[in-house]
């Protein structure tokens, strides 16, 4: 296909010249057709340029009905009856949010729909897309720029730079930013969240979800960083692509016309994703959706999940099997290292929806191996989303046999399942059993080796005692069409189960899955079960990916300088305060991280103690959890009391503070102790600290207290984790929990996936690839959570960097040391400040200069995206003595940025997503200062508007305070009634710029402006119609009439209007009175039909408008139905 001519490159850096004409030279070159409207402004304002009847439309239908003939043609041709029952069959989404309409809408996208045929007498599937190879020239490609589609009410529209379309349907829409702004990335994520309605922080509507339907990606680029996204997904939550596999970068490169080292991140994101059979692929086989928290997710692939999938289907394709290698080992499998928190499970997800779309290895037997019940429920539920059938299944477990023979069975059975096992199942537990038992003889009583068993408690003998059992299985399954998939394959390789697992299926081909690298020692032995590597995907990569958080380093060991560390030594002194200083020094240094000291109870309530208050002040305010690691199942149980107890202290005196206290100036109560500072900070959220609890989460031992029961019991052991994994604090009661603290032992510290989770207390000694796995609990993304934090009760971090010598290509500490973010806040701070240092502010207790110069939108841009990474970075900091001194800038720039969003209107500036604790310091200020920070704008019809704008201190401030409001009165009831307010919108700019800069007279047009007209609203008596009901209908019709331009109507057109208008509204006010019109697209289709034969009747309408006018006046319909229906 011929490229068409494009506007040339500008002479300075520009969006078009640097991002947008680069991007569409690409797509053409990866075999897109290119639309370009840049150079061709007189077709932008015509629909039909863009293959559309009206602006409101974001399909292009003809092309779509085209598409369906040629993919559907080899059944026989179609009639267009049954083409139009397929697109509706599409479209039918029912009133649900736009996530789960886009989930519907996707599912049909790729299975296509049954509909019947326009002769009645069959049912027919209908596809939309073709996915086979061998077909897809039947596809259209075509990417469009200047896309533009109408809101709802006609009176303003958005245009994505770039809009993807695959057989008219819009699939991926682009957003382009200059990279000469000061956060390209930032302004283009946050005008996709706008154009599809995602910013809930916003209260109207201010987007066109009926484009996002069909979605599948969204992009954000300014060349040098392009970033993707899913519908839904906040800024967080967009990541970069890395990778063109199965492509090179050499090959790439030659495409482009450069070298493979200066691709960038645009290029490399066109090439990985948007080929076309790439984002077909894409489509077919890596777009989930799944539950959160009861809220419906869209998931994509990120780069090494597509990479790692990518090379295990052609490992399998093209290895070689085990009697192929003369009975050797079977070389189709190998090894996946994905750092732990990177979505591993979700890429065996993947892996298995692209295994059954391959017609060489759609049959295989899948079996999915753990070594842990709650990795098998993890991956359970995950893999349930391929919605493959999972064995054992109910009926397999009605079945009176035992676990391993269940499993036998399924293993033996021919046919592509997907079948879960734990490892242990692989031992046959039948045959002979020897049992070998050894006392261990006690060392000569030196009263210090003798404290091993506790100070006060006898010294035990001790019991060795070893189980040796005969291990058989058999062979099950010899076929070759199996693939056996083992997560956590560095632990569980080396058992004996292992080799059981082997001969069951000698055949199969095995894929290992791993978060943590790979000991060397290990190296060889793993390898030679599995193969080579298939993929990496290190730490360090996530990290700088953004895909996972960085995880934050606190020690508060016994000789740690840290807060309450005299508490924690004076409780270890008293433990051995029977021993001289000398001796407490050796038993210190020698046993104060052995078991019987960790599990004394008084050391333990005040490290508790201590964990609590670190909770309540650092993770509590923006609503994380934690988790606390023990040295046994006894010192857990005391964990769990400690810490109730501790709550129930910290309640008590929170409760009892002095009312004086808490009445407290901000600068009186920084000269209060820093305890009393701590307890007033807390008062807010009494409730939540009365809320939280605590559960221990221990194995069963038949030995075991009673009392222990309801922290064994399995079932109300996973009550308490789905507890757990529930937000602490929710808007909605009911879908909160203040089950905060989990304490472990041993369990959940592998495979445990709680994203609520920030803070892990560590106070037993772990090692190797166990301690990498644990601290990886609270690397997990969520919305809010900037990193996690490992706090350190035992010492792990001296030895975790000799530690990670002895893995294979692995040298990244996973922890940095929470004074290292010291140079980033500073960096940050002075970022924020220079917004209005480097602008001939001389400092930013100039308030009011410093609020004038926000009355730019790109400077308040500039300025709100600074001031959230300051604020950021000071949350990470905080508490900490370190952060004291830049609170009162973040103080002031708070409160700058408060007046801003009450003068301008722009609820941006009202920091939402800035962490509590750092937005509690900073409303505290504000109010202090008489500016309540929960209290929105006063709009125009508030009584108290008039003497809001009196407050301010000059003409310009009041002119500046009723223009924003004026234009955010008029946005905000734009739909309402579009003819009035695109009036009001016209003079309001017109009177702007006739008297810009010219403040006193200014202030008094705007202020006559918004009494006289605004206020008012519509008083327009029009002879016939009612003004509330009828008039905003009358005024929509009127703009469209064949001679609108006339200053008057003819007497004729202006009745024939009335009474188009009368009938438009009864019919609209018939429709929309059955239940749940809203919510079937057909109801409203029906009525699109009935109003446009109406308005073709009258002709006073042309007809080059009719579809595009009807389906603005239902949106009217929409917009006032409490008018209508009153």
């Amino acid at each position: 296909m011929d490229l068409p001519e494009l506007p040339p490159p500008t002479s300075t850096p520009t969006e078009w010249s640097e991002v947008e004409r680069p991007l569409l030279l690409h797509l053409h070159a990866m075999g897109w057709e290119v639309l370009c409207l840049e150079n061709e402004q007189d077709k932008i304002d015509y629909p039909s340029a863009t293959g559309r009847r009206h602006f409101r439309e974001v399909v292009q239908y003809d092309t779509l009905r085209a598409a369906i003939r040629r993919i559907n043609d080899a059944d026989g041709p179609l009639d267009d009856l049954t083409i139009e029952r397929a697109i509706r069959e599409l479209e039918k989404t029912g009133g649900q949010g736009l996530i789960e309409r886009n989930r519907l809408i996707t599912e049909r996208l790729i299975t296509g729909v049954y509909v019947s045929t326009g002769d009645g007498q069959r049912q027919r599937l209908i596809r939309f897309i073709e996915f086979d190879p061998e077909r897809r020239d039947r596809n259209t490609f075509t990417v469009i720029n200047q896309y533009r589609v109408d809101l709802p009410g006609g009176g303003s529209f958005v245009i994505p730079d770039l809009v993807l379309l695959i057989n008219g349907l819009p699939l991926v829409v682009i957003e382009c930013k200059s990279p000469a702004l000061s956060d390209p990335i930032g302004e283009g994520l946050d005008q996709l969240l706008r154009y599809s309605n995602q910013r809930d922080w916003i209260d109207e509507d201010e987007g066109i979800e009926d484009l996002f339907l069909y979605n599948q990606l969204m992009v954000v680029t300014d060349f040098y960083e392009a970033r993707v996204g899913t519908l839904g997904a906040l800024h967080e939550h967009y990541q970069p692509w890395k990778d063109v596999a199965p492509w090179t970068p050499d090959a790439v490169a030659r495409e482009l016309g450069k070298t493979a080292d200066s691709l960038k991140s645009q290029e490399l994101l066109a090439a990985g994703m948007l080929r076309p059979e790439r984002l077909l692929d894409i489509l077919q086989h890596f777009i989930l959706f799944k539950t959160d928290d009861g809220k419906l997710i869209k998931v994509a692939p990120r780069y090494q999940q597509y990479r790692a999938v990518c090379k295990a289907i052609e490992r399998l394709m093209t290895g070689t099997t085990r009697r192929q290698n003369d009975r050797d080992q079977d070389r189709r499998g190998g090894i996946v290292w994905h750092t732990q928190g990177s979505g591993k499970s979700i890429t065996m997800v993947y892996l298995v929806r692209k295994l059954r779309t391959e017609p060489a290895l759609r049959a295989f037997k899948v079996v999915v191996v753990t070594d842990r019940t709650d990795l098998e429920k993890q991956l359970r539920e995950t893999l349930a989303l391929t919605g493959e059938n999972a064995r054992p299944d109910e009926r397999d477990l009605r079945r009176s046999v035992s676990d391993t023979d269940r499993l036998k069975g399924i293993l033996a059975e021919e046919g592509p399942d997907v079948v879960f096992a734990m490892i242990q199942k692989y031992l046959d537990r039948t045959g002979e059993v020897e049992v070998f038992e050894y006392e261990v003889p006690l060392k000569p009583a030196e009263h210090l080796d003798r404290m091993a068993d506790g100070p006060g408690i006898p010294a035990r003998v001790r019991t060795l005692r070893q189980t040796v059992r005969r291990q058989e299985f058999g062979v099950l399954n010899a076929a070759e069409q199996i693939l056996i998939l083992v997560d956590e394959c560095h632990r569980s390789h080396t058992e004996t189960f292992h080799a059981n697992m082997m001969a069951a299926m000698p055949n199969a081909a095995r894929i290992g899955f791993t978060g943590t690298p790979i000991l060397k020692q290990d190296k060889a032995h793993t390898q030679g079960i599995f193969g080579e590597f298939i993929d990496k995907y290190r730490l360090k990569e996530a990290e700088e990916d953004e895909a996972t958080v960085r995880i934050l380093y606190e020690g508060r060991t016994t000789d740690g300088l840290v807060e309450h560390t005299d508490r924690l030594d004076r409780a270890f002194a008293d433990l051995f305060r029977d021993y001289t200083d000398a001796e407490q020094q050796v038993i210190r240094n020698r046993y104060a991280t052995t078991g019987d000291v960790l599990e004394a109870p008084k050391l333990i309530a005040e490290k508790a103690a201590d964990m609590l208050y670190h909770y309540v002040r650092k993770i509590m305010p923006d609503g994380f959890k934690a988790q606390v690691v023990s040295v046994s199942r006894r010192a857990v149980l005391t964990y769990r009391e400690s810490l109730g107890q501790a709550r129930d202290a910290l309640v008590a005196e929170i409760a009892g503070l002095d009312p004086a206290k808490l009445a407290l100036e901000p600068k009186d109560l920084e000269q209060e102790d820093p305890w009393v500072q701590f307890l007033v900070g807390a008062h807010p959220r009494l409730e939540t600290i009365k809320r939280l609890e605590f559960a221990a989460v221990v194995s069963h031992d038949h030995n075991d207290p009673p009392s222990w029961r309801q922290w064994t019991d399995k079932t109300k052991r996973n009550d308490h984790i789905a507890r757990f994994k529930k937000p602490l604090v929710q808007q909605d009661p009911e879908k909160q929990d203040g089950m905060a603290f989990l304490c472990v032992q041993n369990m959940l510290l592998t495979g445990f996936d709680a994203p609520v989770e920030q803070v892990l207390y560590l106070d037993r000694k772990i090692v190797a690839h166990d301690l990498l796995q644990a601290i990886a609990r609270v690397n997990r993304r969520a919305r809010g959570k900037d990193c996690g934090y490992v706090v350190d009760y035992i010492g792990v971090a001296r030895h975790l960097h000799d530690a990670l010598g002895d893995y294979e290509d692995e040298t990244h500490d996973p922890m940095t040391d929470i004074r290292d973010e010291l140079p980033n806040l500073r960096d940050r701070h002075k970022a924020a400040i220079d917004v209005f240092l480097t602008r001939g502010i001389k400092g930013i207790r100039d308030i009011e200069a410093c609020v004038d110069l926000l009355e730019d939108v790109k400077i308040r841009a500039e300025f709100i995206n600074k001031l959230r990474a300051f604020l950021q970075g000071l949350s990470i900091v905080m508490p900490r003595p370190e952060a004291m001194p830049y609170q009162p800038d973040a103080k002031i720039l708070g409160f700058i940025a408060k007046v801003a969003a009450n003068l301008y209107h722009d609820p941006q500036l009202d920091l939402h997503g800035v962490h509590h604790k750092v937005k509690q310091l900073i409303d505290t200020y504000i109010a202090a200062n008489g500016i309540d920070p929960k209290i929105p704008p006063i709009g125009i019809l508030d009584v108290n508007f008039a003497a809001a704008v009196e407050a301010n201190g000059s003409a310009r401030a009041r002119a500046s305070q009723m223009s924003h409001a004026a234009r955010h009165h008029i946005t905000l009831h734009f739909n309402e009634d579009p003819d009035l307010y695109a009036t009001f919108s016209a003079k309001l700019e017109s009177i702007l710029e006739a008297l810009k800069d010219r403040w006193d007279e200014l202030e008094r047009e705007l202020r006559q402006f918004i009494d006289a007209e605004l206020r008012r609203g519509r008083d327009e008596e029009i002879e016939g119609l009612d003004p509330k009901v009828q008039a905003p209908f009358f005024g929509l019709i009127k703009r469209h009439l064949t001679d609108k331009d006339h200053p008057q109507l003819a007497d004729a057109t202006l009745r024939t209007a009335i009474e188009t208008t009368v009938a438009v509204v009864d019919a609209a006010r018939e429709a929309i009175g059955r239940v749940g019109f809203w919510r079937d697209p057909v109801s409203r289709q029906g009525l699109e039909k009935t109003i446009y034969r109406l308005l073709r009747r009258s002709r006073i309408v042309p007809n080059e408008t009719l579809a595009e006018l009807a389906s603005r006046l239902v949106d009217l319909a929409k917009s006032r139905h409490r008018f209508l229906v009153s």
